[in-house]
This record gives C-alpha cells, structure tokens and sequence, in this order.
C-alpha cells in the first residue's frame, strides 16, 4: 500500500475511533437535574461520616477521607452535577450536624432502625453483617454469640453491634448462665487494639471491618454474617431524599452499585431502593 493510501486509512480509523469513543462517553454521560433541591451550599452535597471504619470509611495517612463510602458519594454528587464534600465528625454528632442543617447527607453507614427514620429521612441502600473476632491465639471456638458467656466482649459505642451484645447478654442471664461482660468504645478501631493487646476477649463489628482487621494480623474473625441489616444514607430535606433514592436506584439498575461494592465484600440492598419510613423492616433476617 502506498504512504499517502496508508495515512488516509490510519487517519480514517483514528477518527473513527474517537467517534467511537465520543460516543460511549455520550452514552455514559447523565443529564444534570434543572434543580437540587435542598441544599444547604448551592452546588455542592455536603456529606459527613465518622471515619474509623477502613476499609469502608476512613482517614488516609495524607488526611484525606477515602473508603468505599466516599467512593459511593463522590458518584452520587457525579450524578447530580454538584462538587462532593467530605466533613469529618463523631458518630454522636452526625444527627444532630443534620438537623443544624450543617450537611446535606450522612454517609457514614448508618444502620437503619424506626427510631431514627422518626428524626430523618433515611435512604437503605446496603446491607451489613457482624462478625465476631478473636485473638488469634485463643483456644475458644464459638458456634454463636451465646458461647462467648462470661467473657469480655467489646463494641462500638451506641451501635447496633452494642445492640445485640446486650440482648445475647439479657438472654444468658435469663437462662441463668453467665453474661456478657460488655465493654464500649469510642470507635472499633481501639476496641481491635483492645483485642489484640488482650485487654478483652472478643469484638463485635460489621463483616468488612473484621475482615480488614483480620488481614492487619493478629485476630480473625470466627462467626460472620450475624444479624444482617440495612445500613442508610440519611438526610434532613424530603425533597433531597428523594433524589437521592431515585439516583441510588438507576445505580442498582445500571450495576454500578454493585461493582462499586463488590471489591469490599458489602451487598447492595435488595429490590427497589427508595426513600423508607418507620414502618420499614429494621432487620432483614
């Protein structure tokens, strides 16, 4: 073939492979909404999370905030053409940070339960497990929660792993066995430290977490998958709310929230995700 015959042909596939690839991008674009209602900066979704969670939440060495979570919001905002913004705060003051009207969302894997869907409007959109996690050289070899009676057993402070530490403990003493020896912690990242320093026998945190922790070295976890729950966004504006879901929903159709979580072991809620109330389920066992 000639040089000049040779060129036009290269030429010719090169622009038809930026058609092509215009294209896709064209394909993969989303239209912004003419109005985010809602919020309390114009052109930004504030976020707040409590970061000690890794790999789902947390902060990186050079202090950014990363983790799958934020991942999930840095798509949601993509979506709605607004800047994503990331403010870092306690578990206590995420509630009342959103009635102030000091963000938009938390994102922080708030478990769903009636109670908080009466304060906020709560958006379930994943579902989350506990695991229980030991040393790793103890010689206990628990089946359930109930086979950890009269030994030490550390939680998050004030969540739902909390929760059900003290019902298996109230169930031990109901059937006259030893309780358990529940001990609180400001994050799961100390109450690990705690396990691993001997301090106490065992730790009660969301699948992912055990399992991050348990690639750190030093406990594994030896139950899983307990007492699967819907974990929410959660926000103060109806109107945002219901962006938001529909924005989560064409996520769950088109598999992006899938393979958003699918490299952290996490499953997308099941069925239609949509704005819920309190009448809404708070466990899915």
């Amino acid at each position: 073939m000639a040089k000049g015959a040779l060129s036009r042909v290269l030429r010719g596939k090169g622009l038809f492979c930026a058609v092509l690839c215009f294209g896709w991008q064209a394909a993969q674009a989303t239209p912004c909404p003419t109005v985010v209602p809602g919020l309390i900066s114009p052109g930004q979704l504030v976020m707040a999370t409590n970061p000690t969670l890794p790999p789902l939440q947390y902060v990186t060495v050079d202090g950014r905030i990363a983790g799958m979570r934020m991942e999930l919001g840095d798509e949601l905002a993509r979506r709605l053409c607004l800047k994503p913004v990331f403010l870092s705060t306690s578990f206590a003051q995420l509630t009342l940070g959103l009635l102030e009207k000091r963000w938009d969302v938390i994102n922080t894997g708030m478990f769903y339960t009636s109670q908080r869907a009466k304060l906020m409007e709560m958006i379930p959109y994943e579902i989350q497990a506990i695991s229980v996690s030991l040393n790793n050289d103890t010689t206990l070899r628990p089946a359930r929660l109930e086979d950890l009676s009269g030994t030490s057993v550390g939680v998050e402070m004030g969540g739902i792993e909390e929760r059900h530490a003290r019902e298996a403990d109230q169930a031990l003493r109901a059937s006259n066995r030893p309780g358990l020896e529940i001990k609180t912690f400001q994050n799961v990242g100390i109450a690990f430290a705690a396990l691993r320093a001997k301090q106490i026998t065992a730790v009660l945190s969301i699948d992912a977490v055990a399992q991050r922790n348990a690639h750190q070295g030093g406990v594994r976890p030896v139950l899983a998958g307990l007492y699967p729950t819907a974990v929410a966004l959660a926000l103060r504006d109806p109107a945002l709310a219901q962006q938001l879901a529909s924005v989560l929903e064409g996520m769950r159709q088109d598999g992006t929230l899938a393979r958003l979580m699918a490299p952290y072991g996490v499953a997308p809620f099941p069925g239609h995700i949509t704005v819920s109330k309190p009448h809404f389920s708070d466990n899915t066992r």
